[in-house]
């Protein structure tokens, strides 16, 4: 995007600092005794942000880590992977919104609104008679999924610069009990009368406990506050919201989303469809980059002034897209190519173990996050590093082949070991890189939407060359194994049977033994791991333009890991007294 004087009129928060030439702190809305202290009313409103994070990945993993279940139940249908697809672009959508509006209006409500969304999204998952209704809970899974993700700039901006990445670990380090969800969902499953419907309700729970602790303890500065030196009214400020960028924004995400899951699913590539969507979608980004470099915005969604920041925003936003790309697919696509390759149906305990792989990795890397990360600095060569051992081990899971178990397992869990450390240290770098403070809902807000951006159009484009590519060579594949057990059978009928790989397809086949079924089996095997290896070749040559990118982004400089706190909450103002500030 061009520069252009879009900078809107720095929004007011309730604490100044006030620098001379040389950075030094002259002035600032804490007392000298107090600065770079984190009370405790903070750090309750950082756990009940804690909690929520919590919430917002239950939500994301457990349904994800079950499908193949849902769909057993209310379908077969071919469009269930979009239940998880949905929360990705709901969230991706709302996630950047919601940090700008907080950004004006104040964050407290809007989080308030996510649990709640949540949660409803949780009651209709738990009651769905269809995967319809299964992808409705999705999109109202990833609204408000899309508000909590701004749990990230909540916390920043409420401790000490100095403690942004410490903070961010913590967060990342919390998340041990949202990590076992996939083995969770499978007990549900095994032990519990509602089966799969019983992971809604524990997200339905979860989502209640936090809209609670959110209530009661997290008071981020209101609207009043922010405007008290500017006196925009609501209504002005509903007046300057930017809904053409929002319009334009909503539209590009959609049509392209569903342009790449149609692709090779239920059209071909080369039908109406899919490439109407495709192109619609992306003259609609065009468009947008033009509406926000050149019309005259007061709050421009998209603010093109970070967009020229290459090396202190944009950059970022390839790193985070690529990492989302891996994180977010691999939660549907490693639990679906560990069932189809390893487990047996009937073992759905194992099955919810292999499916914690990813999650193991995910703890591994919250230990990582806390005590490496915040305490060897250093942070764009931890970038670089994260992103470049990412990429060899996507190599290693290319190569993969039906008797490579030990090597999938291994390999995943460092995958997601070295997958989940970029998000924090780029949320970290980001709001450090930033002029002014009061553009950290908007600028983490859209790392994040990029990085679920990925994560939908990895999974959309990842299942769709695993389906396409396993269609096509499990024909060759199955007429090979049943002319190797002598097979005289109906052909057709034997491939029809091996797409569904059930005992009870198979035994529909005339003519059928039960040497030619384990032959086939192998062979649905065979035809599903050159599939997975296809995908996994495709996402090593993102893995690499990432790479590219960590070696553009700008470290931390020294002098912001200052003691000075972006904004205090409500509840902490002596004797109701309201200070202004602009950070940096």
């Amino acid at each position: 995007m061009a520069a252009v004087a879009d900078k809107p009129e720095a929004f007011n928060h309730d604490h100044v600092e006030k620098h001379d030439d040389s950075g030094s702190q002259l002035e600032t809305g804490i007392p000298a005794e107090e600065e770079g202290k984190i009370t405790l009313k903070t750090k309750l409103a950082v756990l009940s942000l804690i909690l929520m994070y919590e919430s917002y990945l239950f939500t994301l993993i457990m349904p994800a880590a079950v499908l193949t279940y849902i769909n057993a139940d209310l379908g077969p249908d071919t469009r269930y992977p979009w239940i998880a697809i949905t929360w990705n672009l709901g969230a991706a959508v709302i996630v950047t919104i919601g940090g700008r509006l907080s950004d004006i209006a104040g964050r407290r409500w809007f989080l308030l609104f996510g649990a709640g969304a949540a949660a409803v999204g949780a009651l209709v998952g738990a009651t769905g008679q269809s995967i319809n209704q299964m992808i409705a809970s999705g999109i109202i899974f990833g609204v408000g999924g899309g508000f909590q993700e701004m749990c990230f700039a909540c916390a920043q901006e409420l401790v000490p610069n100095k403690d942004r990445f410490k903070t961010l670990g913590i967060m990342i380090l919390a998340n041990h009990f949202s990590s076992i969800s996939p083995i969770l969902g499978y007990v549900f499953i095994t032990y519990t009368k509602p089966g799969w419907r019983t992971c809604y309700w524990w997200c339905f729970a979860w989502e209640c406990v936090t809209a609670v602790m959110l209530y009661f303890f997290y008071h981020p500065p209101t609207f009043e506050t922010k405007h008290q030196a500017d006196h925009k009214s609501k209504m002005q400020m509903i007046k300057e919201i930017d809904y053409v960028g929002l319009l334009l924004f909503t539209g590009g995400c959609l049509l392209i989303l569903l342009g790449l899951n149609w692709g090779g699913g239920l059209y071909a590539w080369s039908s109406a469809h899919v490439i109407a969507c495709i192109v619609v979608g992306f003259v609609c980004f065009v468009a947008l980059g033009f509406w926000e470099a050149y019309a005259p915005l007061p709050c421009p969604i998209l603010p093109p002034h970070l967009f020229v920041q290459w090396r202190k925003f944009t950059s970022f936003l390839v790193v985070c897209f690529v990492a989302g790309m891996l994180y977010y697919s691999m939660n549907v696509i490693w639990p679906r190519q560990s069932g189809l390759l390893w487990v047996p149906a009937n073992q759905p305990i194992i099955r919810g173990v292999y499916a914690n792989m990813i999650s193991f990795g995910t703890i591994i890397a919250g230990w990582y996050c806390i005590g490496v990360m915040p305490w060897i600095k250093h942070e764009r060569w931890q970038l670089i590093t994260m992103m470049v051992i990412q990429t060899a081990l996507i190599g290693s899971l290319a190569s993969v082949g039906t008797n490579d178990k030990a090597q999938a397992i291994a390999t995943v869990i460092l995958v997601a070991t070295v997958n989940l450390p970029p998000s924090p240290l780029s949320f970290g770098m980001v709001s450090l890189h930033l002029d002014d403070q009061t553009d950290i809902g908007v600028a983490v807000g859209l790392i994040s939407t990029f990085r679920l951006i990925g994560g939908a159009i990895a999974t959309a484009i990842y299942t769709s060359i695993q389906t396409s590519r396993f269609a096509v060579l499990l024909p060759g594949e199955v007429e090979g194994a049943a002319q190797a057990t002598g097979f005289n059978g109906s052909l057709p009928a034997l491939v029809t049977a091996a797409k569904t790989n059930t005992p009870a397809a198979y035994s529909k086949v005339p003519g059928i033994t039960n040497s030619t079924i384990s032959a086939v089996q192998e062979a649905v095997r065979q035809a599903n791991t050159q599939g997975y290896k296809l995908v996994y070749l495709v996402a090593i040559a993102f893995g690499a333009l990432a790479i590219a990118a960590a070696f553009s982004t700008k470290g931390v400089d020294e002098k912001s890991r200052s003691s000075s706190t972006a904004a205090r909450l409500e509840n902490e103002k002596e004797g109701g007294k309201i200070i202004d500030y602009h950070a940096h």
